[in-house]
């Protein structure tokens, strides 16, 4: 299957609504594919998947909460472990890393990424994340060796050199997107403001079509041999551009073959008369009176190839196209190169007609040391020395917890409503939060959470009631970016102090399970719950986690994120 062309208009609107209907309709039949990225990365699924559909049937995606790769990775209970994924996808943006150790953090996800998917049997792909957008030193970045630029592309190099030759790895580089869209045309700082999403729709769409492409390389789904129908130079004015074509096909290492019937030897003299070479670019030419069809298939026989393994480019009216079929049977597609002749082998590079994977351990191919090892580590410890508990110290998390401030009751409204990985499921009413912020036998605390990358704000929702002898949780939301950081522990010894305060003896959570509130249950019904709630004399209080019914009960799905102008101002407490 080639892959979309920058410059081609898609309608992405109908890809995504074709991706929701089949979601409706279709059992999934394809590969369980998890998406791990530091960003929100939900505006992806619908590319990828309509990318990996038809044939391949229609992917099963799991989207981790943003900003987890490493604990995902790390936790066995994390959802992610649990869904048994043939594929996982792994985005790190390089803003999301602390400055100056992107060259070790960087590689450092990748190798935990890495052990993950050996772990549970999946198939890796890392995006290579793109150069920062803006350096804050200007021009002047540009002649710093150890600037942002430069660290950048050390950082994706030092990836690259970890995840050469090891099998099921293969890397998709975001860089190649945005370059080709532009930094204008790919950057959406006020969505990423807004709601964590970084990019535009061409992005996530290009994007997806290349992992896609990617996980069908592997299945063998590229052309392995060229084949070049003549029948449209009979009329043409002139033979320009197929040479440049041919060359850039044999430096490629693709076979090449030049059809046609006997009408056409007067248009094949001609073109190499205006360009010598062309003989020697080739593997073989025939002239006969049968259709290209028919050509190609004995073409094919000889090589020992299928007919599918060879791409048919034919020119008509100036313009050059280029057939292919998938490897696992459906119609035809067709790659318009248009008519600028000069074009025609850069575009043939980007459909990806002929690209193949490298090949692990070929000989040609210089083992790196891998980040993390003896060798070549920089911290000089072994791979898979990371554990979960160690990540999280390194981390230095704090939290501080405090009632909120007038202006800031607006806030906590906004994370009771968009927070949905780490809450109870049970809505609590603006009126509500104002009698919790009044007092009396009620609590409302906001906490703010920092760790060593930096200050994350208003992260921690904790609304609680007294109800005789019991100390009833109204609200436990913990936002995306410090969830799996321990900040959940400390919640609960937040929790457990105000209910002995209130002279409890229980906490009560009653909780409804949303579709994506995993997280939150199951952290409530471990150990590490209620372990927190012990006093410093060793008494724990009881905790009883309880379901509770909803008369309508929650769909887990994704809602359309709303397009932003980049010139309307978006500002967050």
């Amino acid at each position: 299957m080639p892959l979309p062309l920058i410059d081609v208009p898609v309608d992405l609107r109908a890809l995504r609504a074709a991706h929701q209907a089949a979601e409706r309709t279709e059992p999934p039949g394809g590969p369980r594919v998890g998406i791990m990225a530091s960003y929100t990365a939900d505006p992806l699924v619908p590319y990828l998947a309509t990318a990996l559909g038809g044939a391949y049937g229609r992917p099963d995606v799991h989207v981790a909460p943003y900003n987890q790769i490493v604990q995902e990775c790390l936790d066995p209970e994390s959802g992610s472990a649990r869904a048994n994924l043939d594929v996982l996808v792994v985005a790190q943006r390089l803003e999301e890393l602390e400055d100056g150790a992107w060259s070790t953090g960087l590689p450092a996800v990748a190798e935990v990424a890495y052990e993950a998917a050996v772990r549970w049997g999946a198939t890796l792909v890392v995006v290579l994340p793109g150069l920062p957008a803006a350096d804050p030193l200007g021009v002047a970045g540009d002649c710093w060796s150890d600037g942002r630029t430069a660290a950048a592309a050390a950082a994706r190099e030092a990836v690259r050199a970890a995840l050469a030759d090891r099998p099921n790895a293969h890397l998709v580089d975001l860089e190649a997107v945005l370059r080709s869209l532009g930094t204008a045309r790919a950057h959406h700082p006020a969505l990423y403001q807004y709601a964590k999403v970084p990019y535009r729709e061409e992005v996530f769409h290009h994007l997806g079509a290349r992992i896609a492409h990617v996980l069908r390389l592997r299945a063998g789904d590229t052309c392995h041999a060229a084949a070049l129908d003549l029948g449209g130079l009979v009329d043409a004015e002139d033979v320009d551009g197929l040479g440049g074509v041919l060359r850039w096909l044999s430096a490629a290492g693709v076979p090449s073959h030049v059809l046609g019937g006997p009408d056409t030897v007067t248009a094949w003299r001609e073109l190499v008369a205006a360009d010598p070479a062309v003989p020697a670019l080739l593997s073989d030419w025939r002239f006969d009176d049968r259709g290209p069809e028919s050509q190609v298939r004995e073409l094919a026989a000889e090589l020992g190839l299928a007919a599918r393994d060879i791409a048919l480019l034919r020119r008509r009216e100036d313009r050059l196209t280029v057939t292919v079929r998938p490897a696992r049977g459906g119609p035809a597609e067709t790659v318009d190169l248009g008519t600028e002749a000069a074009v025609w082998p850069s575009l043939l590079a980007a459909a990806g007609v002929f690209d193949r994977l490298p090949v692990p351990g070929a000989p040609a191919r210089t083992p790196q040391p891998r980040q993390g090892s003896p060798d070549g580590g920089a911290s000089g410890q072994p791979a898979g020395a990371l554990s979960l508990a160690s990540f999280i110290a390194g981390l230095g998390v704090e939290t501080d917890f405090r009632p909120p401030r007038g202006t800031e009751i607006a806030k906590i409204n906004d994370m009771l409503v968009a927070s949905k990985e780490f809450t109870l499921g049970v809505p609590l009413a603006p009126a509500e939060v104002d009698a919790a912020a009044a007092g009396g036998d009620r609590v409302l605390r906001l906490g703010r959470v920092r760790d060593r990358l930096g200050d994350l704000g208003p992260s921690v929702v904790l609304a609680l009631a007294k109800d005789g002898s019991d100390c009833v949780v109204e609200a436990f939301v913990i936002s995306c970016p410090a969830m799996g950081k321990g900040v959940e522990v400390q919640a609960m010894r937040e929790i457990a102090a105000h209910a002995r305060a209130m002279g409890t003896d229980r906490i009560v959570l009653g909780y409804r399970d949303t579709g994506r509130n995993h997280a939150a249950i199951d952290f409530l019904r471990s150990p590490a719950a209620g372990g927190s709630t012990e006093s410093p004399d060793g008494a724990p209080l009881d905790v009883l986690l309880r379901a509770e019914s909803a008369e309508t009960p929650e769909t887990p799905e994704t809602p359309e994120i709303p397009e932003i102008p980049e010139t309307e101002a978006v500002t967050t407490s």
